[in-house]
């Protein structure tokens, strides 16, 4: 590794922890929506969905988010789709209930559809969902990990998907460390944002782990973003729908 690219350094971040106080969760996770929405990684996953949407056969989409947090990029997603005149029903998943319920009180709005569930072990059907999308996820599993995320990702996606993370660099750990510390609420955020840049992937260590899935793909985005992708073919082609009773039983709601 160069200096520009420190080496790798594995750890668990704050806000994975089921045992974080509730109103530094909140302020953690308002931080992560803020990253989202300056970076723009909403609109990036947009962009890549809707020509693929647009050219599909069927009428009407669904779409996961794993790691969906509060579900705000979720959200944006669904209202950027709709906008472009695609139907589409993004459903949000989260590993911690707690998350997305965070967002369904802050927010205001009709809740999306959502789901409490591993990624690793996502409880739809083969090819039940026709795209799947994460940010800022792929960061946080080791390769091996993720080698088994990729393939279970394939198992559920229909048609693709398309996963958007930070890149291994010092401009984004030294932007963290000095930017942060003004712009985010909390300061789990700072350790967490640190830890991110610390154990996030670079370009070529992350087309080594996605030989896991054939034919999918790491591109740069700028500013030190990768998009893992898997499109059209490449991925699980076919299998029923997700249920909204599934969704109901999953989420508490049922």
């Amino acid at each position: 590794m160069s200096f520009l690219v420190p080496p790798r350094r594995p750890s668990r971040e704050l806000l994975d922890d089921t045992d974080l106080p509730a109103d530094e969760m909140v302020r953690s996770l308002e931080d992560l929506d803020f990253v989202n929405r300056v970076w723009g990684n909403g609109r990036v996953l947009a962009r890549r969905l809707v020509s693929r949407l647009s050219s599909g056969r069927a009428s009407r989409f669904t779409i996961l988010d794993v790691g969906a947090g509060t579900a705000a990029l979720a959200r944006e997603l669904a209202a950027r789709i709709g906008r472009a005149g695609i139907q589409a029903s993004v459903v949000a998943v989260d590993l911690q209930w707690r998350h997305l319920a965070a967002g369904r009180a802050r927010d205001g709005h009709e809740p999306l559809p959502s789901a409490a569930a591993d990624a690793f072990a996502l409880p739809f059907p083969d090819g039940s969902a026709d795209w799947i999308v994460s940010t800022l996820f792929f960061h946080h599993f080791s390769p091996a990990q993720n080698a088994r995320l990729l393939r279970e990702l394939s198992r559920v996606a229909r048609e693709g998907f398309a996963l958007l993370d930070i890149r291994r660099s010092v401009f984004p750990l030294l932007l963290v460390a000095l930017a942060g510390r003004l712009a985010f609420k909390s300061r789990v955020s700072v350790e967490d944002g640190l830890a991110s840049v610390r154990q996030a992937y670079t370009l070529e260590e992350a087309r080594a782990i996605v030989r896991a899935v054939p034919r999918a793909r790491v591109d740069a985005v700028v500013p030190f973003r990768l998009l893992i992708s898997a499109f059209s073919g490449d991925v699980s082609t076919s299998g029923p729908p997700i249920l909204d009773s599934q969704l109901s039983t999953l989420d508490g709601s049922g």
